[in-house]
């Protein structure tokens, strides 16, 4: 009987395993998955542009269906919140927020929801739809209202692909002197997508 229970019981990890998302061998856009490109879920492949560093890929929260990564520009300096909590802080970070969900309009809701949030959170300055590699968002650009927020101006793009929400925020210091939206526009533009 524990055999049975074991055979069973290993039949059914060999099932799950077999559900996990394999690396893609092509993007929708004909490029062939390069090994190099950040992958973030096996969904979105980032052929990182020159000038940011990869910081972080957690996909800890995979099993929610939610995939999350970081890039930074510039040199790391330690900060501390209002709270006391310690962190590095840089003169620009990218952040990537993918959530895979049952049906595209989970997703499309998801998404409607991230940039309503934004939206009440920042002063908008702009709002644009705009295509990058094929994928369609919805950009905006702002200022932090917040006065403990160490971050002063940002982008933000806001789309679906397939049954995935997606969010691409950048936030910049007070001292960066780069455009938040063309950085964006650069970094959406070598997203690629699975196949």
């Amino acid at each position: 009987m524990k055999r049975r229970v074991f055979a069973l019981l290993l039949a059914g990890c060999i099932c799950l395993a077999g559900c996990a998302q394999s690396v893609p061998r092509q993007a929708a856009d004909g490029a062939v998955w390069d090994e190099h490109w950040v992958s973030v879920g096996n969904v979105i492949g980032i052929d990182t542009p020159e000038g940011l560093t990869p910081r972080e890929n957690n996909d800890a929260l995979t099993a929610n269906g939610m995939y999350y990564a970081t890039w930074s520009i510039g040199e790391a300096e330690p900060y501390t919140n209002e709270d006391g909590d310690e962190a590095q802080l840089y003169d620009a970070q990218v952040y990537v927020l993918l959530a895979g969900y049952n049906e595209a309009e989970k997703a499309k809701s998801s998404a409607a929801e991230w940039m309503d949030m934004a939206s009440s959170q920042y002063a908008i300055e702009g709002t644009s739809a705009e295509t990058y590699n094929g994928q369609e968002f919805t950009v905006i650009t702002y200022t932090y209202e917040s006065d403990t927020n160490p971050y002063a101006r940002g982008a933000s793009a806001f789309g679906v692909y397939r049954n995935y929400a997606i969010s691409v925020e950048l936030s910049c210091q007070e001292k960066f002197d780069g455009s938040a939206r063309e950085i964006l526009a650069g970094f959406l533009s070598n997203c690629h997508y699975a196949a």
